[in-house]
C-alpha cells in the first residue's frame, strides 16, 4: 500500500466511523426519548459498546455511560431481554407503547435525514456544474457568442444535481429546438446568461475537449460542485424529497438485493455496499468534496438506517415489533426462549450478510 493509500484509509475509517456511530447514537437516543415519555424504566443509555470506560451520570433510574467500543450506542431497557415483574419494564408495557418506543429510533433517523438534507438545501444548495467547457465551431453555443473556457451553471435558471433532479445533460436534451438561457462564468470569472439555440439532436455545441476526436471515456466532461444558498421553505420542500426519495431508494435496493442473494449469491451485488464499502466511500468524499457533501451522505445512511431498520426481520426493530404482535395474539407475556433465539439467529445472519458483502467490497477494491 502507498503513503497515499494508507494516508486514506487513516481518515477514512475515523470518519466512517464517527458519521456511523453518530447515527446509531440518535437512533438509540429515539428509543431513549420514547421510552421515557412512555414511562418504562431506561437501565441504561451508552455512548459506545462495552467495556465500559466509565459512568457519566447516574440519575437513580438510569446510568449513563461511556463505553470504549466507538460504534454507535445503546439503550437498555428493564424487561427487555430477560423476564421482569416490575410494573414498569418493557415486557410488562402494552403493546402500543412497545411499538412507539421501538419505531421511535427509526423515525428518529428519519428526523435526522430531513433535518441534514434542510439545513444543505439552506445554507449550501451544492450543484453541478460543467467546468473548462469548450465551444464547437458552429453550433449554438458558438452562435451566441460562448467562448473556450466557460462553466456552464444553469440552465433556464435551474441548476442542477445533488440537490436537484436531472443533470445538465438532461436539461439541455428534454428543450430540442428551443432557445435556452444558459447560466455561465466565464474565463474572467463573472456571472453571464446567454441564449443559446439547443439542436435538433438535444445539443448546446459544446464539447469536453479542445480535440473533437477524442472520445467521451478520453475526455470526461468536468463537473465541479457549486455552492449556493435557498429560503428556509424552499429548502424545507428539498428536504422532504430528498428524504422520501432516498427512502423508496434504499427499499427498491432491498428487494433487489433480496433477489440478487436468492439467485446469485456468488456474484457481486450492484450498487449496495457494507461497511468497507461505506469507508471508501467516505474517503472519497472527505478527500474529493468536502464537508457539505459527506453532510449530504449522512443524511442519506440515516434514511437507510431508518428503513433497514424497520424491516420485519429480527434483530431489526421492526422484527422485535412483530415478535411483540405475535406474542400478544397468542396471549404470551414476558420474554420467551423462542424470542431469545429468533433474535440470535438474527444476530448470527446479520453478521454472516456482513461478511458476505464485505467479500465483494474488498474485490471491489482491488484486494482479490
Amino acid at each position: 500500500m502507498t503513503i497515499e493509500g494508507l494516508l486514506f484509509w487513516l481518515v477514512a475509517i475515523p470518519v466512517v466511523v464517527l458519521v456511523l456511530g453518530a447515527l446509531v447514537l440518535v437512533h438509540e437516543l429515539g428509543h431513549f426519548i420514547a421510552g421515557r415519555l412512555s414511562g418504562v424504566k431506561v437501565l441504561e443509555f451508552a455512548v459506545g459498546f462495552p467495556p465500559r470506560a466509565k459512568i457519566l451520570h447516574d440519575d437513580g433510574e438510569t446510568i449513563y455511560t461511556l463505553n470504549y467500543l466507538p460504534i454507535g450506542g445503546f439503550c437498555r431497557f428493564e424487561g427487555e431481554e430477560s423476564d421482569s415483574d416490575d410494573p414498569r419494564s418493557f415486557s410488562m408495557a402494552g403493546l402500543p407503547k412497545q411499538v412507539l418506543i421501538l419505531v421511535a429510533g427509526v423515525a428518529m433517523n428519519v428526523a435526522t435525514a430531513f433535518l441534514l438534507f434542510f439545513l444543505v438545501a439552506w445554507l449550501a444548495a451544492p450543484s453541478e456544474a460543467l467546468s473548462e467547457v469548450y465551444i464547437t465551431p458552429g453550433g449554438g453555443a458558438a452562435a451566441a457568442g460562448l467562448s473556450d473556457g466557460i462553466t456552464i451553471e444553469s440552465i433556464d435558471g435551474e441548476r442542477f444535481g445533488f440537490l436537484n433532479d436531472g443533470s445538465v445533460f438532461s436539461a439541455i436534451g428534454e428543450r430540442k429546438g428551443q432557445t435556452v438561457a444558459v447560466g455561465y462564468v466565464d474565463a474572467a470569472g463573472r456571472h453571464r446568461t446567454a441564449q443559446v439555440e439547443v439542436n435538433s439532436d438535444g445539443k448546446l455545441g459544446i464539447q469536453a475537449c479542445q480535440d473533437p476526436e477524442r472520445t467521451p471515456k478520453d475526455c470526461p466532461w468536468h463537473v465541479v460542485i457549486t455552492y449556493g444558498s435557498t429560503d428556509p421553505i424552499t429548502a424545507a420542500g428539498t428536504a422532504a424529497g430528498q428524504t422520501w426519495t432516498s427512502l423508496t431508494l434504499v427499499a427498491k435496493a432491498v428487494g433487489d438485493l433480496g433477489a440478487h442473494i436468492a439467485t446469485q449469491p456468488t456474484e457481486a451485488p450492484q450498487g449496495v455496499s457494507g461497511p468497507a464499502g461505506i469507508a471508501q466511500i467516505v474517503g472519497v468524499v472527505v478527500f474529493d468534496y468536502g464537508i457539505v457533501i459527506l453532510i449530504l451522505l449522512a443524511a442519506i445512511l440515516s434514511a437507510n438506517l431508518a428503513l433497514i431498520n424497520i424491516l420485519p426481520i429480527p434483530p431489526f426493530d421492526g422484527g422485535k415489533i412483530a415478535i411483540q404482535v405475535i406474542k400478544r395474539a397468542f396471549g404470551v407475556q414476558g420474554v420467551t426462549a423462542y424470542e431469545i433465539v429468533v433474535n440470535l439467529v438474527g444476530f448470527v445472519l446479520l453478521f454472516v450478510f456482513l461478511g458476505w458483502i464485505t467479500y465483494f467490497d474488498i474485490l471491489r477494491m482491488g484486494g482479490g
